[in-house]
């Protein structure tokens, strides 16, 4: 294949001739998982990007998050790609050792080829060499300034990982986080909203109440709410409930 075929093969695959993703594809990937997160759930969102990490880093073969534990708890894998970063993951904090540990720990990017694997944590490198991943790239994961977790890709290509997977694969963290502060914080909202209507709904049932007991007893606002509040005391029932009862027993009355 000529360099001109070779070009428009990359151009194509999404893939420069180098072998890495072309910047364009780079934004237009995140752009598309911004776009989907927001009405997902965390695990099923944290998925989501595992599969576009590694769709988008060509040196990437597999991913996967694991959440960091609270105190007296065990690391937990929430979302990978392949059922062998369960094993990957199982064994290094088994061991206590390994580049998604001492990414937990340093609170910082971590990225190591097979020989550096072996020469720091040797126990977690023999345990794992059945596998045949090759090159390990890890970096923490922040939720409001708090860190929660770590993310790992992992290669069968030694030094398949280079200063520039390392950036992108921390552009793509800020997105999740942004992206799990944004669903956090729309459902704190849906809440709220939640809220403010029930209120609203209980204030307009209220002050239905009072109009009615006004008309039908001649009598000024304060005299309605106080007759009102004289009620939910001897019933020992909420105001909304009474003035609900009210409406119901006097809308009745009206339509005989």
């Amino acid at each position: 294949m000529d360099d001109s075929s070779a070009k428009a093969a990359a151009d194509t695959s999404g893939v420069s001739s180098s072998g890495q993703p072309l910047a364009g594809d780079i934004f237009e990937s995140s752009d598309r998982f911004g776009a989907l997160v927001s009405a997902s759930a965390s695990e099923r969102l944290i998925q989501t990007f595992c599969q576009q990490l590694v769709a988008t880093i060509a040196s990437a073969d597999m991913a996967g998050v694991v959440l960091v534990p609270e105190r007296g708890t065990k690391p937990k894998t929430v979302a990978c790609t392949d059922a062998r970063v369960f094993d990957i993951e199982h064994e290094q904090y088994r061991v206590n050792e390994g580049p998604g540990v001492d990414s937990a720990h340093m609170a910082q990017p971590v990225r190591a080829d097979s020989d550096s694997v072996v020469r720091k944590w040797p126990d977690f490198a023999q345990r794992v060499s059945e596998i045949g991943v090759a090159s390990y790239l890890s970096a923490p994961l922040f939720i409001d300034e708090v860190h929660v977790g770590v993310l790992s890709l992992y290669s069968f290509v030694d030094h398949g990982f280079d200063e520039i997977d390392e950036v992108l694969l921390q552009v793509f963290i800020a997105a999740l986080e942004g992206a799990v502060w944004k669903a956090r914080r729309g459902e704190e909202w849906k809440a709220e909203i939640a809220g403010l209507r029930a209120a609203m709904k209980s204030r307009g049932h209220i002050e239905q109440a009072k109009g009615m007991l006004m008309v039908m007893h001649a009598i000024t606002e304060d005299q309605a709410f106080e007759m009102l509040a004289a009620q939910s005391q001897r019933q020992n029932i909420r105001l909304t409930t009474v003035a609900a009862e009210i409406i119901r027993a006097l809308s009745g009355q009206a339509g005989i």
